[in-house]
C-alpha cells in the first residue's frame, strides 16, 4: 500500500445521498429533494442497513422511474464495486473505468460506508498519474519522485544534475584513447582497421542505447520487473543481433578488401562487442535505479563511456590475437 496521501482516504467526499433499505422508492425521492443541496454529489443514492453497511447503490434516473411504493430494496443493484480506504487512488480510478461506473464507493474493513470518490476527482486522479507515467517513460523522472522540469529549474541545478557524469565520461574518453595507443603496433601492421573503429563503437553503443531506453520504461512501468528474467530474454535478441550483423559485416569485408583474416577480425569483434553492451544497456541502469539514482541522468554517459571503452578493447584484442 502507498502512503496515506495516495489513498482512496484523501480524495473521498461524505455528503451523499444515503437512504435505508427497509424505505420506499417515494420515501427516498422525498429524502433526496428536500435535502438536495446538502449533498456534495448525487450521482448514485446509496443503499445501506442500521450500521452503515453498504447493501446496495441505486442511480437518480432509475430511482425517478420506478412507482413511489416500490421498496427500494427491490430495485436496487446489490452488486456493488468498491474499494476500501486504503486503496491506492490509481486503483480507484481503474476500477471506476472498467466497469464504467462515475463515482466509487468506499467502505472500510467491516463494509462500512465511508463515502465516495465522485467523478471529478477520478478524472483528476487519472491525469496526474497518466503525467506521471508519460515522466517515467520519457526519462525526466526521478526514481525518489521528482522531476527534472527545464523550464523552472535553474540553469545551475540542472547543470549540477547533468555535469559530473559528463566529466566521468570525458575521463573514461581520455581512458579509451590511450587504450588504443597501446594497441599502436597492431594498427601500424593493420592500418585498415583504423576505418573500423567507429563502425565497432557505433553498433555497441547503438545496441546498448536500445536496452537501455526499454529497461528505463519497463522499471517506469513495472517497478518489480524481474531482471534476471528480462536480462535472459534481452540476451537471446541480442545473439541473434549480433550474429546476423556480424555475418553481414564478414560478407562485406571480404567483398571489398578481399582479406579473410581482416574479414574474421571484423565480424568477431563486433559479435562480441555486442553481446558486451548487455552490460551498459541493462546492468549499469539496473544499478543506478537499485542505488535510487535517475538512470535517465546518470546512466547514458557513464554506459556509453563504458561501452565504448569496452569495444575498442575487444576490437584490438582480437586483432591482436588474430593478426
Amino acid at each position: 500500500m502507498k502512503k496515506t496521501k495516495d489513498t482512496a482516504i484523501k480524495i473521498l467526499i461524505t455528503k451523499v445521498p444515503l437512504v435505508n433499505i427497509s424505505k420506499s422508492v417515494g420515501e427516498a425521492q422525498k429524502y433526496l429533494f428536500k435535502n438536495i443541496k446538502k449533498f456534495t454529489s448525487v450521482h448514485y443514492i446509496y443503499i445501506i442497513d442500521k450500521s452503515r453497511h453498504l447493501k446496495g447503490i441505486l442511480s437518480i434516473h432509475e430511482l425517478l422511474k420506478h412507482h413511489i411504493k416500490v421498496r427500494i430494496s427491490d430495485v436496487m443493484h446489490r452488486n456493488v464495486y468498491v474499494a476500501h480506504q486504503g486503496t491506492d487512488q490509481e486503483v480507484v480510478a481503474h476500477i471506476a473505468l472498467k466497469y464504467d461506473i462515475v463515482a466509487v464507493p468506499i467502505v472500510d474493513k467491516y463494509g462500512i460506508f465511508i463515502g465516495t470518490v465522485p467523478s471529478e476527482q477520478l478524472l483528476a486522479v487519472m491525469y496526474k498519474e497518466t503525467r506521471e507515467d508519460l515522466l517515467k517513460i520519457s526519462g525526466v523522472h526521478h526514481i525518489n519522485g521528482g522531476t527534472d522540469d527545464i523550464m523552472r529549474m535553474s540553469p545551475f541545478r540542472s547543470l549540477k544534475h547533468r555535469l559530473p557524469w559528463l566529466i566521468l565520461g570525458l575521463l573514461g574518453g581520455m581512458f579509451a584513447a590511450s587504450i588504443v595507443g597501446f594497441f599502436e603496433t597492431t594498427l601500424e601492421k593493420n592500418i585498415i582497421l583504423a576505418a573500423f573503429i567507429p563502425l565497432i563503437v557505433y553498433m555497441g553503443d547503438a545496441v546498448g542505447t536500445q536496452m537501455e531506453a526499454f529497461i528505463i520504461r519497463d522499471y517506469a512501468l513495472n517497478p518489480t520487473l524481474q531482471f534476471v528474467k528480462y536480462f535472459f530474454k534481452h540476451l537471446l535478441i541480442v545473439l541473434m543481433i549480433g550474429l546476423l550483423t556480424s555475418i553481414a559485416l564478414f560478407g562485406f569485408a571480404v567483398l571489398f578488401y578481399h582479406d579473410i583474416m581482416i574479414s574474421n577480425v571484423l565480424s568477431i569483434a563486433l559479435f562480441i562487442a555486442i553481446i558486451s553492451s548487455m552490460t551498459t544497456g541493462l546492468v549499469v541502469p539496473f544499478i543506478f535505479t537499485r542505488f535510487k539514482q535517475d538512470p535517465a541522468n546518470a546512466s547514458g554517459p557513464i554506459a556509453t563511456i563504458i561501452q565504448d571503452i569496452l569495444s575498442v578493447t575487444i576490437y584490438f584484442t582480437i586483432a591482436t590475437i588474430l593478426l
